[in-house]
């Protein structure tokens, strides 16, 4: 199993790694998304998620990983900063909502 190496990511609004389609960032997130990235995967778990079908979100987010933008929400709210946190803090604006 391959890691990941940040230097063979190329820069930019789509990033790939050694030519292969990563994501694209139209909105930021960039940097957050790469270390989940090489973190938490090996070349080859990605890549063969990506061919099963799945988008660079979900095959992140099957992982834990949370958006930045998200993570302050979280933070500012005083929820746990988990996929659990998120669920809950989703429930309670749509409960607060209604």
């Amino acid at each position: 199993m391959t890691k990941f190496d940040k230097s063979q990511f190329t820069s930019g609004e789509v990033a790939t790694y050694n030519g292969r389609f990563v994501a694209r960032f139209k909105r930021g997130g960039r940097a957050s998304f790469i270390s989940f990235l090489c973190k938490n995967f090996t070349v080859e778990e990605y890549f063969a998620e990506l061919d099963a079908g799945l988008t660079p979100l979900q095959v992140l987010q099957n992982r834990g990983y949370i958006l930045p933008h998200i993570v302050r929400w979280l933070k500012q709210q005083n929820y746990p900063v988990t996929a659990a946190g998120y669920k809950q803090f989703i429930t309670d604006q749509s409960t607060a909502r209604m």
